[in-house]
């Protein structure tokens, strides 16, 4: 952001950057993602990895007179590795090697299917936060029902503990985000709670609900409970990585089960096989388009001062493919600058403090400072 307060020039032309190696299912399906992402959408990459492979599969691949750039990198960080010590004894390594390409402006992004706390890890070292960001944040997309298009939820891994500084943080990001995706302004963004009311919640909670109510270029709409995510209630869900985690590891359990178990009482019966085999479009527009992480391709690694998306281990070509495109479309947003444009406006708020200031908001707003204990006919506190 330049000094008087506008977006400095971007370049539409800059492609990709793309860890080739990080996956789970190899380097060919990278390649093979990129390739599939400018034939369908003119957007070009940069292939980072072991240059000779990645030569030898555009060769198989008839590809190699496409504009899709190699950039050799030997090393590979493995999935077992510990994040930043592998990132500093390995600068030579595929993430690194990209992330530098987005550092020095020859990549106007990166995508990544490997560690990714190695990915947040190169980041930070690398490119650096965001003004004012403290830790970034990993968003992700939970389908909603009808014609409505998805929800954010974040934070979802990143950071196990969060304080309230965090995720007002994490609401401006994902508001962003969301405005970016789907071209809605001001977007219904929510809290994540034990219910509805505003004494629910923890200490950390409820300070983060006084402050969203005083922001103005946020659309807070309250507190949710999980099972308002998946529903038109609010477009952006915040809370802290770990219970971020365990919501959609939990969402993701519940949809296999639901397939399983359709699959599993179709078998019964002729009758049921029937409707089973004419249902068959029903159910792969839901299992196979609406839940399906590589429609999106990858989640963003938001809060960087540089692009990243991280995508799940097991990324095939087509989550390949739709990460690419999606990255340079966050990229032509300029998705980055508006984020630090917004953040940029909570300066006056003073959301740097420590324990102190979760203190002084509830005792302003005369909320009690300690945690809400469930009463006798209130099990686990929950409504």
């Amino acid at each position: 952001m330049e000094a008087n307060g506008t977006l400095p020039a971007y370049r539409s032309d800059l492609p990709v950057a793309v860890d080739a190696t990080g996956g789970d299912k190899g380097l060919d399906v990278q390649v093979e993602g990129a390739v599939a992402a400018f034939q369908e959408f003119g957007v070009r990459s940069i292939l980072v990895g072991p240059e000779s492979e990645l030569r030898a599969k555009l060769e198989v691949l008839r590809a190699s007179q496409l504009p899709i750039e190699v950039q050799h990198a030997p090393h590979t960080i493995g999935m077992d590795e510990s994040p930043t010590r592998a990132v500093r004894r390995k600068p030579d390594s595929s993430l690194c090697v990209a992330y530098n390409l987005v550092k020095s402006g020859r990549a106007s992004s990166i995508i990544s299917s490997g560690n990714s706390g190695a990915m947040m890890a190169a980041g930070n070292i690398i490119c650096g936060l965001l003004p004012g960001i403290e830790r970034p944040a990993i968003a992700t997309l939970i389908p909603v029902g009808g014609n409505n298009p998805p929800n954010v939820i974040l934070d979802v891994g990143a950071n196990v503990d969060c304080h309230a500084r965090n995720l007002i943080q994490f609401a401006v990001m994902g508001a962003v985000y969301y405005t970016s995706l789907f071209n809605l302004e001001k977007p219904k963004v929510a809290l994540l709670s034990n219910g509805t009311e505003e004494s629910k919640g923890n200490d950390v909670i409820r300070a983060a609900a006084v402050l969203l109510r005083q922001l103005d270029s946020i659309r807070y709409v309250g507190y949710v409970e999980g099972r308002d995510i998946a529903t038109p209630t609010a477009n952006v869900i915040v809370c802290d990585g770990f219970v971020g985690n365990v919501v959609l590891k939990a969402m993701e359990g519940c949809v296999r089960l639901i397939a399983d178990e359709l699959l599993h009482e179709g078998q019964k019966g002729f009758i049921r096989k029937l409707g089973l085999g004419l249902s068959r479009g029903v159910f792969k527009e839901v299992f196979l388009e609406r839940f399906d992480y590589t429609t999106y391709g990858g989640a963003p690694l938001l809060g960087l001062r540089k692009l990243a998306l991280v995508l799940h281990g097991a990324s095939d070509a087509r989550a390949v493919k739709n990460a690419i495109r999606i990255a340079d479309t966050f990229a032509r947003a300029r998705m980055n600058e508006k984020i630090a444009l917004e953040l940029s406006l909570l300066e006056e708020l003073s959301l740097m403090g420590d324990d102190g200031f979760i203190s002084g908001v509830l005792g302003r707003r005369g909320v009690s400072g300690k945690q809400n204990k469930p009463s006798a006919d209130e099990p686990g506190g929950n409504s």
